[in-house]
């Protein structure tokens, strides 16, 4: 049963981002996104008691799965040290969300250091009221180094719209298909790249289509275009249970399409189709990107099978290496390019050093599945 708790007021109590968070409407910051606030119409308003001594630098709103006249449209952030005097430090007019449990990631305009934060937030047509899944607040710029990424050009186009899952995809989870795949871009080359500074794969142009067919996505072209379709069928089966559900595996699967047209290909090992390495290493990396978004039900994790076996079994190895490197997937990903003649052995080598290996590593890996 979702959760719901109306309020006019939240006041939360912040510790440094990354850190525990004490707030007394855990359902704000639970990482639950069925989750929400039901506000009132016409402005409300917010407050936060932060604990670190530093500014809030940036901030997310998320969206809610209801209906997108709940989303807030116009908000006002503000800074106070007594509770009194506030002055504002950021201010936004006119948002819009590209989808349903959407975020968007605001950098503050005007920071300094501040004991309490109050927002103040509307609905686009004041007489709805509002609906948020959460708020977060944090001392990091959360877009450093992302802040000339390169979006490419999306051409969005449904080739099937008389079916349920067309219609679902187009009337309910996605307001914006366009800005919706552009968002995931980012997202995805955040996770196999440190910075805009690291040479990217230059994807200029994608082509997303939904289609009745019986699969689930695939992937097409190569960079600088590339296409991505999505089933409508599978689209509809994945509604069956939840929008949220429907959302989680529609962003997953789109993560999963997204890294085969941002990912480097295995050098001096042939290709795709004709040797597994390069396929395993290929989906393996796609299905690490998934998992490292939170877009797979990690429980599901077994013990067994092998790292050639690609996909989920070898993206969930991939996946795990951050846990003893939090930069893994990146520095995994870029020994795809530097490599002359590319190995799961020379990569795991490049980067934990000469004296590790893959079956020492996989071994390891295999303990930690047995003990979980």
């Amino acid at each position: 049963m979702k959760r719901i708790l109306f309020l006019t007021f939240a006041l939360l109590f912040l510790t440094c981002q990354g850190q525990d968070v004490k707030t007394d409407y855990p359902q704000l910051t639970d990482n639950d996104p069925t989750t929400y606030y039901i506000g009132k119409a016409g402005k409300n308003k917010m407050t936060f008691q932060v604990s670190y001594n530093s500014p809030v630098l940036s901030y997310k709103i998320y969206s809610s799965g209801e209906k997108p006249a709940h989303d807030p449209a116009n908000w006002t952030l503000k800074g106070s040290n007594d509770g009194k005097k506030w002055t504002v430090v950021d201010e936004r007019k006119n948002q819009k969300f590209c989808s349903r449990f959407q975020e968007i990631l605001c950098i503050v305009q005007q920071p300094a250091t501040y004991k309490q934060y109050i927002f103040e937030l509307s609905t686009a047509n004041k007489k709805e009221n509002l609906i948020i899944a959460g708020i977060l607040l944090s001392d990091k710029n959360l877009l450093a180094g992302w802040e000339n990424f390169k979006y490419p050009e999306v051409n969005f186009e449904s080739l099937d719209p008389e079916t349920a899952g067309s219609k679902i995809y187009c009337e309910t989870l996605v307001q914006n298909p366009d800005e919706y795949v552009k968002y995931h871009t980012q997202k995805v080359a955040e996770i196999l790249y440190f910075s805009t500074e690291d040479p990217i794969v230059d994807v200029q142009h994608i082509d997303y289509t939904l289609k009745n067919y019986d699969g689930i996505s695939a992937k097409g072209g190569n960079s600088p275009n590339i296409n991505n379709v999505y089933s409508t069928r599978h689209i509809e089966n994945s509604a069956n249970e939840s929008l949220h559900k429907l959302d989680f595996e529609t962003r997953g699967v789109l993560y999963h399409e997204l890294t085969h047209g941002y990912q480097y290909a295995p050098k001096g090992i042939g290709n795709y189709g004709n040797n597994k390495t390069f396929w395993a290493c290929t989906e393996g990396i796609a299905d690490a990107v998934r998992a490292e978004a939170g877009l797979f039900d990690m429980s599901t994790r077994r013990p067994g099978g092998n790292w050639m076996n690609g996909y989920r079994t070898t993206g969930f190895f991939i996946q795990w290496l951050t846990t003893k490197d939090p930069d893994a997937i990146r520095k995994f990903h870029r020994t795809v390019k530097d490599l002359e003649v590319w190995s799961f052995d020379g990569a795991i080598k490049e980067v934990f050093g000469p004296e590790a290996g893959i079956e020492g590593m996989w071994n390891e890996y295999q303990e930690f599945l047995k003990k979980k």
